[in-house]
């Protein structure tokens, strides 16, 4: 994948969400305070993290452990049964969180080697992804607390909203002029 195309998907995805918001904020709300609760959503997200994190795992030079590589495989699957079963209380904002790290990972490396200087864009959305990712992974009920802070002003949260739209609108183009 080249940035080029990250940026695109990224803006289409921020565009589209902005853009539910502003025709349907009540539908939008109702979602985000059903979240950290929220069973399917935190399977998806905590199945991305195990095979993000194997795909990770088997990719990194571990020394001297490299002949157990093979176990990731089984770690894999036993780490997301083990998740789902005994990390259910907010499980959702945690694999949330897990999501965004191991997410910024590939985007950063792909961002490093490129040669325009507004990659800085996509660096610095990642480092926020990572920020709010560690956030979320060891104080899931952060995610309450800031999502409550928009959701409780219509005004907070419609500017929100035209900012997350603005900024997709804005990877779009970057993606489709500039990279």
């Amino acid at each position: 994948m080249t940035l080029q195309w990250i940026s695109i998907l990224i803006g289409a995805l921020a565009t589209a969400g902005g853009l539910i918001g502003i025709l349907r904020p009540d539908l939008v709300k109702k979602q985000i305070e059903l979240f950290p609760r929220s069973v399917a959503p935190a399977w998806i997200f905590m199945a991305l993290c195990c095979w993000l994190g194997t795909k990770e795992a088997l990719g990194m030079n571990m020394g001297f452990l490299d002949a157990y590589k093979k176990y990731i495989y089984v770690l894999s699957p036993a780490v997301f049964v083990a998740s789902v079963v005994y990390m259910k209380e907010l499980l959702a904002p945690r694999a949330l969180g897990g999501f965004l790290l191991l997410i910024a990972i590939p985007i950063l490396q792909i961002a490093r080697w490129h040669e325009s200087s507004l990659r800085i864009v996509i660096v610095a959305l990642a480092y926020l992804w990572i920020i709010y990712g560690l956030v979320l992974l060891l104080s899931p009920w952060y995610f309450r607390k800031i999502s409550g802070w928009f959701l409780k002003n219509n005004s907070r949260f419609r500017t929100l909203l035209i900012v997350k739209t603005a900024l997709g609108i804005g990877l779009l183009l970057l993606g489709i002029f500039v990279y």
